[in-house]
């Protein structure tokens, strides 16, 4: 009887090409999904930090139009402002260094008021342009002044100190580009009826009654008219009616010390009617 061995088969070529073309099918599979989780992470995380940092912002401006002042003879009125800028004289506490003993020996500190007047703008760099041409977005300005109608008394006893006074005098003043990542700033005034894109009142108790307050992160090019120069134009349509762009945040805030009468909206319209004349 002839012993005969079992016969091995290994596999052809054509079994080995299509096992490998899987395995490489299913590596790619898995290569993708896995970029695809580590982008998503990336954006979420990119969105909650752009999140938070739009809500510490927007807090912090909230706060200030908040404790706006109606009207203070000699400072103006409590908001004035465009579309793209907004000027706030806000109640703060000064500084509780202020109120501590000092001895006679010690230079004084520059006085602080419990008035501070705040701007915010969006700086725009018109000489480094974009590839498209168009003026570069800087950031956030934030400018504060402490104090008003601060001038610096130097005698010649002090001469000495004179230019630590002079330091002292310009600290009253406070301009910084304060969020690089927010190139968007829009703003809108509310008098009771109607959504302005300007608010110029200068007599009375003219606060508007609500004021929104939007930022973005992406810019967006003023137009080549001169932005100090707006019209007067009422919104036709509610600010709420257009949902915002991913990356814009907005927040509502009214005045606390606003006219509950609505003083603001008759001299607001009033304003309008006597330009339009």
């Amino acid at each position: 009887m002839i012993d005969r061995k079992p016969i091995r088969r290994g596999f052809t070529l054509l079994e080995v090409v299509i096992a490998i073309s899987l395995l490489v099918l299913l590596m790619t599979m898995l290569m993708m999904f896995y970029n695809n989780a580590l982008v998503q992470r990336d954006e979420g995380t990119k969105r909650s930090r752009d999140a938070q940092l739009a809500r510490v912002i927007l807090d912090r401006m909230a706060g200030e139009v908040r404790q706006a002042v109606g009207n203070v003879p000699g400072y103006g009125v409590g908001v004035f402002g465009y579309k793209d800028r907004i000027e706030v004289n806000t109640l703060v506490m000064p500084d509780r260094k202020l109120s501590e003993v000092q001895s006679v020996r010690q230079r004084k500190l520059p006085a602080q008021f419990d008035l501070q007047q705040i701007r915010y703008y969006v700086a725009w760099d018109e000489e480094n342009l974009t590839d498209e041409g168009d003026p570069r977005a800087l950031g956030l300005v934030r400018r504060e002044s402490k104090t008003y109608l601060r001038d610096a008394i130097v005698t010649s006893e002090e001469a000495e100190e004179s230019a630590e006074e002079v330091e002292e005098a310009e600290m009253a003043f406070k301009e910084e580009l304060y969020a690089p990542e927010i190139r968007f700033l829009e703003l809108k005034y509310f008098d009771g009826a109607t959504w302005w894109d300007d608010w110029e009142l200068t007599q009375g108790n003219s606060l508007p009654q609500l004021v929104r307050i939007t930022i973005g992160f992406e810019p967006v090019i003023p137009e080549e008219q001169d932005m100090d120069i707006v019209e007067d134009d009422f919104l036709e349509d509610d600010a709420d009616v257009d949902p915002l762009p991913g990356d814009r945040y907005s927040i509502l805030v009214r005045p606390v010390q606003a006219d509950v009468f609505f003083g603001s909206r008759m001299s607001r319209e009033a304003s309008a009617f006597s330009e339009g004349l």
